[in-house]
């Protein structure tokens, strides 16, 4: 990187981790250095942008306005340097793509491995996020490709694709004493149920089940982790109505059992999220049509793993 530009981007990561000390560690630069870049990039400019305090540092508004328009400078050098990677013959360079909570923790990694594999010189990069943020996320080319669930967005920009099913199972312990071969509607309402918390998917198809079933669990404990949602019911308190790709190893390894439920199955559809205009890259293009070909639990290409 040139060093105007390395300029930039250590006075937007002075500003975004507040400290000299923890830019330097995290540019892996050292701090004599970090702020020689600083001072050397407001002697160009001809203006003081941090205002050094004994206890912390304070970015006055000259520098507030360097602050927001160097990221935008760094994000086209980045965009630059994508489009031009993509002129080489091969795919390669980065490609950055969000997904939501279950699909991204759960099965994205699996695909991701499988396609770097298969397209080394391609470097895709991750964020989770809930499904509007991923929209628009893509709408506004911060990411090229998003994973969502459902197709429920309001961005006008971008097109949902459906890919990929996702049925929700209930779940409770072997040695819990809710387990039972075919448990009633009151068996069901009695029990303690481990949910997620409002907004999250999982909690809406939760809720969905609820509904279908025409019960009302008083005894709900909720949780912001599917994680810990699924140790607590391993344990044998309660139940849990959770994705069959989040209790996939602990069905196989039989810490947990799935209940016969009185009702349709519960299932969703998730979608990849890509802008209505051409895809920018070769890469983005390429992870797009890997994703429809194998993003999907059920295609025998991801078994096992």
């Amino acid at each position: 990187m040139k060093r105007v530009d390395l300029q930039l981007r250590v006075f937007v990561t002075v500003v975004e981790e507040n400290s000299f000390t923890r830019a330097a560690e995290k540019l892996h630069i050292s701090q004599p250095a970090i702020s020689q870049h600083v001072q050397t990039l407001e002697q160009r400019l001809g203006v003081r942008l941090i205002d050094r305090g004994r206890r912390r540092l304070q970015v006055n508004p000259a520098g507030r306005i360097v602050y927001e328009h160097a990221k935008e400078i760094l994000a086209l050098y980045r965009r630059m340097e994508r489009l031009i990677a993509d002129m080489q013959e091969m795919p390669a360079g980065p490609v950055h793509v969000g997904a939501s909570l279950t699909y991204g923790e759960y099965v994205l990694p699996h695909v991701i491995a499988r396609f770097r594999k298969a397209y080394p010189a391609v470097q895709p990069s991750v964020s989770i996020a809930n499904t509007q943020t991923i929209a628009h996320a893509v709408a506004v080319r911060q990411l090229d490709i998003g994973i969502v669930e459902g197709q429920d967005v309001v961005e006008d920009e971008v097109v949902l694709t459906p890919f990929a099913e996702d049925e929700m199972l209930v779940v409770a312990s072997p040695a819990s004493p809710w387990y039972a071969e075919a448990p009633d509607r009151s068996l069901l309402e009695r029990a303690t149920w481990f949910i997620r918390e409002p907004g999250s998917g999982t909690r809406e198809m939760t809720d969905r089940l609820f509904t279908q079933l025409g019960i009302q669990p008083r005894d709900l404990v909720e949780y912001t982790s599917s994680q810990v949602i699924k140790e607590s019911v391993a344990a044998g308190l309660g139940l849990a109505c959770l994705s069959r790709w989040v209790v996939a190893r602990e069905l196989a390894w039989g810490m947990l059992r799935t209940l016969p439920i009185p009702c349709a199955p519960v299932k969703r559809t998730f979608s990849i999220v890509t802008p209505k205009s051409a895809f920018e890259t070769k890469a983005s293009k390429l992870l797009y049509s890997f994703l429809m070909e194998h993003g999907s639990p059920e295609n025998p290409s991801l078994a096992g793993e």
